[in-house]
């Protein structure tokens, strides 16, 4: 079946495949965060802690969600450091979960397409 163009003329449907690399894009150009910030500076440990001043993140709070994660911590003084192997760890349990949402999407689209295309129009 000939990919339709959505009533937007015959470029129409290059659509659908700009859009998912515009949205690759925006994800990359995205400025690095609170976290990738500690880390950079070398934050890695709690004798190397660094203040969240002095590494362009105005608002603390922002870590807040990594702090109840384990991955970043506070030390008494108000520095703050990341444990790399759970941000690592994190991380890859993202990708995975990422990765298994979109493979039930595609499997769960393969197998319902035959129900959502118009059936054929006989001659």
């Amino acid at each position: 079946m000939p990919l339709g163009s959505g009533g937007a003329g015959g470029l129409g449907a290059i659509g659908m495949f700009i859009m998912p690399i515009s949205i690759a894009v925006m994800l990359l150009k995205q400025p690095p965060g609170p976290v990738s910030k500690l880390i950079k500076a070398g934050a890695l440990d709690p004798e190397t802690a660094r203040r969240t001043e002095r590494l362009e993140i105005p608002r603390p709070f922002v870590l807040d969600p990594f702090i109840a994660r384990g991955i970043v911590h506070r030390t008494p003084d108000g520095r703050y450091w990341v444990d790399v192997e759970r941000n690592r760890r994190y991380r890859r349990r993202l990708a995975i979960v990422a990765g298994l949402v979109m493979l039930a999407i595609l499997v769960s689209g393969w197998l319902l397409w035959p129900f959502l295309v118009p059936p054929p129009k006989e001659i």
